[in-house]
């Protein structure tokens, strides 16, 4: 008799990699029903024996003494997880004969079996019904919640089942069909009420700061006392970027599901990660063993606040150069290379000093300048130079704190304004440019969208020579001007957006 094979997958940092199960029973006298399983199979595939042949057995699909050989192609790729455990047990009850196995062609397999034969949800159902779909796999058998976010994939048909049993009747009797799962909506959050904007007292410059951040993509770094408002600024960052579309809000949910973080339908908010600066290398940017992902890519298409960023240790912090260039995390072991999303906007906050009340109106900093200095060496120049956007905040005055009226923001600096002021920018930005932001041209594209006139050229390079400006940091003003541009509709940069740019650029780090 030839090998029976099905479809499943098995999970690979943020994706999955389809795994063809091979199965082969031969009776023969014996005691018991043994089991080999072959192509690097991990601890809980392995473990996953006992359970099957108890799952099978609960639902009258016992299989017959003999030996039982299951094969994970390719055999070369370590395998993981209880997600191949449904095409395992499939497999099985097809090779001892219990219907044929031409009824799991053209099928991808998903879930968990108990011991009873109940079917359990794993996580990874979307990565996989992606993976398949890339093969031409447009149908999907999975457990219930599982199956729900197979079916969030456009163009793919996915049934749910709570048991063994039911899977093997949808597959031999034209009676017991499994029902198709409907992707489940999860509604979009929208601001109730005042704008988070609107809560933060004064620092008009910030808020001008961010929502340029919030239209080209810059990275921005917060510079303040305690509890002048960093950390309520990084948090309305969200509020003035654009909801994402499907093939983002596909590929958000891919890295979630993945990473054990359903979010019970497909995401309609970007992912806001804040670590706390006790996070180690592995949790920053992934790693361990099987390799896994770190906060950059659990914040992938969405937004990254790091809080007393100088308290980060250093290697932790130099981690992250790379995935802030290239959008990615390249992880390598000895048997293989990983790569992980990791494309994210950057916002962090940091006191002025280790006191905190440098430069206070009210409250005195004691630090002598070389901790001070000290403190602000901990950020390497490289990493810094990779932040468009550094603001120094200004302690806000008692009128603006409590104001004798009702406090209303101005006109410009209103969340509202300044998120339909971010919306008209990006679109001004896909109409010359197409879906790149503004923090990702290139010098040729640079040249394009910001070329300097006489003025401009003139202010840019004695800013570069006062401020000794690096090559990189030079580009990155001039990216952040094209964005003053585009927030005010402007077609062409002057140098009164490339001041702006400066300005929003400070100078003390």
């Amino acid at each position: 008799m030839d090998a029976v094979r099905g479809l499943g997958a098995s999970l690979v940092g943020t994706g999955a990699e389809l795994v063809t199960v091979e199965a082969r029973f031969e009776p023969r006298e014996a005691e018991r029903t043994e089991v080999q399983i072959t192509g690097l199979p991990d601890a809980v595939i392995r473990e996953s024996r006992g359970r099957l042949l108890c799952a099978l057995k609960a639902t009258r699909l016992a299989i017959t003494s003999g030996t039982l050989f299951l094969n994970l192609v390719p055999a070369a790729r370590r395998k993981s997880g209880e997600i191949l455990d449904l095409a395992l047990a499939l497999c099985s009850a097809a090779a001892a004969g219990h219907f044929d196995p031409r009824e799991l062609e053209g099928v991808l397999l998903l879930g968990e079996v108990g011991i009873d034969g109940r079917l359990h949800a794993v996580p990874g159902g979307l990565a996989a019904t992606l993976a398949a779909r890339e093969i031409g796999v447009r149908r999907v058998i999975a457990s219930t919640a599982t199956a729900e976010e197979a079916a969030c994939v456009p163009g793919v048909r996915a049934h749910a089942a709570a048991r063994l049993e039911e899977v093997v009747r949808h597959l031999t009797d034209p009676e017991g069909r499994l029902p198709r799962a409907r992707p489940r909506e999860l509604p979009p959050v929208e601001p109730a009420g005042e704008e988070p904007l609107d809560r933060v007292r004064g620092q008009e410059e910030a808020k001008l700061a961010l929502a340029i951040a919030a239209a080209g993509g810059h990275g921005l770094l917060l510079i303040g006392a305690p509890g002048i408002g960093k950390s309520m600024l990084a948090r309305c960052l969200g509020s003035l970027l654009p909801p994402p579309d499907l093939p983002e809000r596909l590929e958000i949910t891919r890295v979630l599901s993945a990473s054990g973080r359903w979010p019970g339908g497909l995401a309609s908010v970007r992912p806001f990660r804040a670590p706390h600066h006790t996070v180690s290398y592995a949790g920053l940017v992934g790693g361990g063993s099987p390799p896994g992902p770190g906060e950059v890519t659990l914040a992938h298409g969405g937004v990254l606040f790091l809080d007393e960023l100088p308290e980060f240790r250093r290697e932790v912090l130099e981690a992250l150069r790379q995935p802030l260039e290239a959008g990615s995390v390249c992880i390598s072991r000895a048997g293989r290379q990983l790569e992980l999303p990791a494309r994210f906007q950057l916002i962090a906050a940091m006191n002025p000093c280790p006191c905190g009340y440098r430069g206070h109106p009210r409250v005195p900093c004691r630090c002598p300048p070389f901790h001070v200095e000290r403190y602000r060496r901990r950020i390497s120049g490289p990493l810094l130079d990779r932040i468009d956007l550094r603001v120094e905040l200004a302690c806000p005055a008692l009128e603006e704190l409590a104001p004798r009226g009702e406090p209303r923001p101005s006109g410009r600096s209103s969340g509202r304004e300044l998120r339909r002021r971010v919306q008209a920018a990006q679109e001004r930005m896909t109409a010359r440019q197409g879906p790149l932001l503004n923090a990702g041209l290139g010098g040729e594209e640079l040249d394009r969208a910001a070329a300097l006139d006489g003025e401009s050229r003139v202010l840019l390079e004695r800013a570069a020579r006062l401020r000794s400006l690096s090559a990189r940091a030079v580009q990155s003003v001039r990216r952040v001007a094209r964005t003053a541009a585009d927030m005010e509709g402007r077609d062409r940069v002057d140098a009164r957006h490339l001041a702006e740019a400066l300005a929003l650029r400070a100078p003390g780090l």
